[in-house]
């Protein structure tokens, strides 16, 4: 009797487990996050460096874009780094509500690169070679946001880890 009760509860602790495809999205939003931190930082110590007063007393238009940009940036970044902190609870908590998350991380980043298509296009001349660029990077990001949507909403190991 007491075989049978150790013999079904360990395939079942094996099942629910964090393990294959999944340790690659652990370690994309760890890396993601440490970029995302790095990229918080560099922006804020850039905007500092910028002599603001001249922007004030400024009628230059590229000057105030700037600051729009910046101001984009970091809190595109800030955003970012809360779904990416949320994602990681919800993922070590096997909360069935991080497969919502991650994916809505992911249509944000999307959304994102759409918006970063569109101000650089409208505030700066772009070329043909850097409009592909950019281009190629928000297909990139949808095609990441299919994959992995159809896999954490239909893979096994997800379905059987992400139950709570």
């Amino acid at each position: 009797m007491k075989q049978s009760i150790l013999h079904t509860e360990q395939p079942n602790a094996k099942e629910n487990s964090i393990g294959g495809w999944l340790w690659v999205i652990i370690i994309v939003l760890l890396a993601s996050g440490l970029q995302t931190i790095l990229g918080i930082v560099t922006t804020f110590n850039e905007m500092l460096a910028d002599d603001w007063s001249l922007y004030f007393q400024s009628t230059d238009e590229l000057l105030k874009t700037r600051i729009k940009i910046y101001i984009y940036l970091i809190s595109y970044m800030t955003i970012n780094l809360g779904l990416i902190i949320l994602s990681l609870v919800y993922f070590f908590q096997k909360k069935k509500k991080f497969v919502t998350i991650f994916l809505s991380l992911l249509g944000f980043a999307l959304l994102a690169e759409f918006f970063r298509v569109y101000f650089l296009s409208y505030y700066a001349d772009l070329t043909a070679q850097d409009s592909t660029n950019l281009d190629s990077s928000f297909l990139k990001t949808g095609i990441v946001l299919i994959i992995s949507g159809l896999y954490l909403n239909k893979g096994r190991r997800p379905l059987q880890t992400f139950i709570n």
